[in-house]
């Protein structure tokens, strides 16, 4: 509703201009107050006219009062109800606002009076994919695109959707088509490298990210794609240098970081320690107060290892694939969770009473295999993104946000049985973890943990603290070391595992996984 007030209007409010772009002049000079109050003048004295309650809600939403802009573009739908304009801005405040079940509501409504406008139904897709109608959304981008054969923000919309549904070639397409429309749409040469990447094609996704650059040189996602591109086909060199690039950009990006220690550990496992070392100590000295930065480079340099990795660097890792960590160690052919509980359980036959404490619990791998012999469960985890998808199993008696050493200081349970699935290779030092859990395992309880083993151990000789932090920025152990902490913590090893966690770049890692009993 971009049209002027009428003549007829102007000449009764007594003005010579336009009062609405008169209000938005104001508004453009810093003057926002006086242009609301110009036009809630108006609007009391013409309240059945459109215009100057459509001017209105825009300034409101210009301001950030949005509850007050709904407000006016409502009557703006009272005033006008055959016109689509009230409805799509009254539907997509409701949107910036988080009341997508009445956006959709609006839209629909103004698609009873316009069937055929192509912005309504793009919008009520807009609302239906927020709401999780992915095929509803789907059916409304097709209709909208029907109704406006070149409209790019459809397909790229539509691509978004058909993301959604795994549907590959469909969203590959439609990124396609919207690119073809609006040959400078960066977003969606973006979103087509990353659809693209998804199914392997990396040639083709890393073309599609230069695209995007060339319009957006310094696009994060653009940028990440690229570099994710570079690392999954080798090119390490190359994915450092993209990453330093975004890292300047982008300085507080955490995904970059993270990023960056792949690169690094990439160029260590090709070879080129020397090029990785001196990144590393660029980034370290760049990024003083980034716990990923000052934790990775540390392990790529191979200085003097912390006694354990720090609380911010544990938690923002996890927090940052809480969403896909399951997806990930499902590729890499992890089976601790299943492997180590069920060696915890063969030595506790026929108990259905245990207090379990799940240390470090992550996601809840765990829980599936203790649960059914537990009378009480308890998991424990720095990281709130992973306790949320742990509370989602709803098999915990309780979960705790905390440090390990903390929580077990400040609990006064005792437990039957505590497991580690890969929490210690966040941990150099083993003394004080092994003692605090001892302290809080009943006599005879159970400790089940992995450590990652340090490569060679037992042909060559090892660090003098038995234990190192690697390449991954996980820590390795010597197994003479980690009898050793069991010991003087006052426990007996029942039994002993050498074994792999996983896979890392395709080669197995090689882990200890153990079982001891608190004497």
């Amino acid at each position: 509703m971009t049209n002027p007030l009428s003549d007829a209007l102007l000449q009764q409010a007594g003005v010579s201009k336009d009062p609405v772009q008169v209000a938005f002049a104001l508004l453009d000079q810093g003057n926002g107050q006086a242009a609301v109050q110009m036009l809630e003048d108006l609007v009391r004295q013409f309240p059945n006219r459109p215009e100057p309650w459509f001017g209105l809600g825009q300034v409101r939403t210009r301001l950030g009062d949005l509850r007050a802009a709904a407000k006016a573009y409502k009557r703006v739908i009272q005033a006008a109800p055959d016109a689509s304009d009230g409805y799509v801005h009254l539907g997509n405040t409701y949107l910036r606002i988080d009341r997508v079940s009445q956006a959709i509501e609006v839209y629909r409504n103004g698609l009873v009076h316009q069937p055929g406008d192509a912005l309504l139904n793009f919008n009520l897709g807009v609302g239906l994919r927020q709401a999780g109608d992915i095929d509803g959304a789907i059916a409304q981008f097709q209709k909208a695109i029907a109704l406006h054969a070149n409209y790019a923000q459809a397909y790229f919309s539509l691509g978004n959707a058909c993301r959604d549904k795994k549907m590959a070639a469909e969203a590959v397409a439609a990124y396609r088509q919207a690119t073809t429309i609006e040959p400078r749409f960066a977003d969606a040469f973006v979103n087509l490298s990353g659809v693209l990447a998804e199914q392997q094609d990396y040639a083709e996704a890393m073309a599609a990210c230069h695209r995007a650059l060339a319009l957006a040189p310094e696009h994060l996602h653009a940028l990440r794609n690229l570099s994710l591109c570079l690392y999954r086909t080798g090119r390490f060199d190359e994915g450092a240098e993209v990453t330093v690039r975004a890292l300047k950009s982008w300085p507080d990006e955490v995904m970059l970081h993270y990023t960056m220690g792949e690169m690094l550990y990439g160029l260590v496992r090709e070879g080129k320690a020397d090029t990785a070392r001196g990144l590393a100590q660029w980034w370290r000295q760049t990024y003083p107060d980034n716990a990923t930065a000052q934790h990775m480079a540390a392990a790529v340099l191979g200085e003097q290892p912390p006694e354990r990795a720090g609380d911010d660097y544990v938690r923002e890792t996890f927090d940052r694939f809480a969403g896909q960590f399951e997806e990930v160690l499902a590729g890499l052919g992890y089976q601790v969770p299943e492997r180590l509980c069920a060696m915890a359980l063969e030595a506790m036959p026929d108990r259905r009473d245990l207090a379990i404490l799940d240390a470090g619990c992550g996601t809840g791998l765990c829980a599936p295999y203790l649960k059914p012999v537990a009378r009480r469960l308890v998991g424990v985890d720095l990281s709130g993104g992973m306790l949320a998808k742990a509370q989602a199993r709803g098999l915990y008696d309780d979960l705790q946000q905390a440090e390990l050493g903390a929580f077990l200081t400040g609990t006064p349970d005792r437990y039957n049985l505590a497991v580690a699935a890969d929490v210690f290779c966040y941990f150099g030092a083993l003394d004080a973890a092994f003692a605090a859990l001892a302290g809080k395992t009943a006599t005879g309880g159970l400790l089940g943990f992995t450590v990652e083993a340090m490569p060679g151990a037992g042909s060559v000789p090892g660090p003098a603290e038995g234990y190192r932090l690697g390449p991954t920025g996980r820590y390795q152990h010597d197994a003479a070391y980690v009898r050793a902490a069991l010991q003087q913590a006052g426990y007996s090893v029942v039994r002993w595992d050498d074994t792999q966690g996983r896979e890392e770049m395709g080669q197995p890692v090689p882990c200890f996984m153990v079982l001891a009993r608190r004497d």
